[in-house]
């Protein structure tokens, strides 16, 4: 526990979404002669700061502004008594201690890199499984519920530099959600709309020294859904009042379901917002009320004019900025006591209670797809037999494959039934155990490419053939090979069926039929 007086700066960034902090303050290793934080400090451990601003008014008292989160940087400065100067004990006089420390997320998720693959469970479900133990997490939106057959975490690919955290801001931001930090109990929820903090309350006239009225850039676009799926294209409008003509985002999409297309439509529109104006406050002195992110402000009353612009509007406040020096800088000042004097710069960003944009943090785009080596099912016939089977969704009718991800104790993944690289004129369905390239993107995936030869179907290099190699086993099969013997081409088409054998031979000169049955 550090005493208010001993705190020397302080540098606050709060936003709706956590906050980054910088502070310093002095520690003296003359009582009892030992610094007890010192040891501690300089491991390697994850840190961990509790810090708590207090306003001291006679009028009222203000809840504190109450911060909680782990260390990024640290320096010290020491201040010692020269060697010249004969002493016993540590000659170290004070320590000046400088911390920079953030919102656990943050600090955390931000090396946080998880690759990772959940079959049939839930947005929700990947969260709990990777947030960790020092970051809690609450959830109020629908989407993260349903459950999908493919839930990908493409995260510690070379090339890609997204992190979890990054990972989950894009969440928030590609499903038109809601990513909220409240700072007082150090909890993050995951929502579908804004929180609703307490009900509003005037800020006085007094406290503050100058607001200014910002606009933000208008978007001038309207927004085309496309569907170039052949059997069904779709396309649909999405327009707004404040769009140019002949100005457009588009979005394409490759879509069989109807009601997916219809859900994306849906989303689009429901991203495509027009930012209102914001108010930016810059403070006389610390404002006498519980002032956070998320609380709802008034400008009015008192000293407030009823003709300025922000009258009659209800604002929610968005962000805080706040820097504070001790009046007395010495390190010796104000040593030991719960509170000190100090030279404070506080403003603040509110935004209109109505405001639907959501302010969110920098982040970097998960890379989609995740690359991953898997292995084709079929329960068709026996083990040994190289079948293939495609199972049909119930929902949509659509038929599609399964592949098993060894990686991930061989969770099966569903994908398209599709001829892949060939055209519709051969039919050559996956066969059981091929060795497979799966492409995954977020909540679907496909077969990239086959990686392997099938048992029996590769042939000598000196022969310089080709083969086709049909059926399910060396017993029940047919291969069809053009090598060269000689120099010279030879086709040769052989049926099995267990003893049973019938063969067509074309060489040079000759053309041999021939059915027997093998000893």
């Amino acid at each position: 526990t550090i005493p208010g007086g001993n705190v020397k700066t302080l540098r606050l960034d709060l936003q709706p979404y956590g906050f980054t902090c910088l502070t310093s303050f002095v520690v003296s290793s003359q009582e009892k002669r030992r610094d007890d934080l010192f040891p501690l400090f300089i491991k390697q451990d994850l840190m961990e700061v509790r810090l708590e601003l207090e306003p001291r008014w006679e009028e009222q008292e203000i809840e504190p502004l109450k911060l909680r989160g782990m260390v990024t940087q640290k320096n010290i400065l020491e201040e010692f008594i020269p060697e010249e100067v004969k002493v016993k004990g540590d000659p170290i006089l004070y320590r000046h201690y400088r911390i920079a420390f953030a919102d656990p997320a943050y600090v955390l998720w931000r090396q946080h890199y998880p690759c990772d693959l959940l079959t049939n469970k839930s947005v929700k479900d990947v969260l709990e499984a990777h947030k960790g133990g020092n970051v809690s997490l609450k959830y109020d939106w629908d989407i993260l519920e349903k459950k999908h057959a493919i839930n990908t975490l493409p995260l510690g690919v070379e090339g890609s530099e997204a992190s979890f955290y990054d990972f989950v801001i894009w969440l928030v931001s590609s499903r038109n959600g809601v990513w909220s930090y409240d700072s007082s109990k150090n909890t993050y929820t995951l929502s579908g709309s804004k929180p609703e903090v307490g009900k509003p309350e005037p800020l006085d006239k007094l406290d503050v020294e100058d607001h200014r009225i910002e606009f933000s850039e208008t978007s001038r676009y309207n927004v085309k859904v496309l569907n170039s799926y052949s059997e069904k294209p779709q396309k649909e409008d999405v327009d707004q009042d404040q769009a140019v003509d002949g100005v457009r985002h588009d979005y394409l999409v490759r879509l069989p379901i109807a009601g997916d297309f219809r859900e994306r439509s849906k989303l689009e529109k429901e991203k495509l917002k027009i930012r209102q104006h914001e108010i930016h406050l810059i403070f006389r002195r610390y404002p006498q009320l519980t002032y956070r992110p998320w609380g709802q402000i008034k400008l009015e009353g008192g000293l407030w004019s009823d003709r300025i612009f922000p009258h009659g509007k209800v604002y929610r406040v968005r962000s805080i900025s706040l820097e504070a020096s001790a009046v007395a800088p010495d390190i010796t000042a104000d040593h030991n006591m719960d509170h000190a004097r100090y030279n404070i710069e506080m403003s603040s960003q509110l935004e209109l209670k109505s405001e639907e944009w959501v302010s969110l943090p920098p982040f970097k785009t998960p890379l989609f797809p995740l690359y991953v080596e898997g292995k084709v099912v079929s329960e068709q016939g026996t083990k040994e037999e190289e079948t293939y089977q495609f199972y049909q969704e119930k929902k949509t009718s659509l038929d599609q494959n399964k592949v098993a991800i060894p990686l991930w104790d061989n969770q099966e993944v569903v994908v398209p039934f599709e001829p892949n690289f060939f055209t519709g004129h051969f039919y050559f369905p996956d066969y059981k155990e091929a060795r497979v390239l799966v492409a995954l993107d977020f909540h679907s995936g496909r077969i990239e490419r086959f990686l392997d030869w099938r048992a029996g179907a590769r042939l000598p290099m000196d022969s310089q053939g080709n083969h086709l190699l049909l059926g399910k086993t060396d017993k029940s099969q047919t291969s069809i090979q053009h090598v060269y013997v000689d120099d010279k081409p030879v086709l040769d088409v052989k049926r099995t069926s267990d003893k049973d054998t019938e063969m067509i031979k074309m060489v040079e000169g000759s053309l041999i039929l021939e059915t027997k049955e093998e000893e």
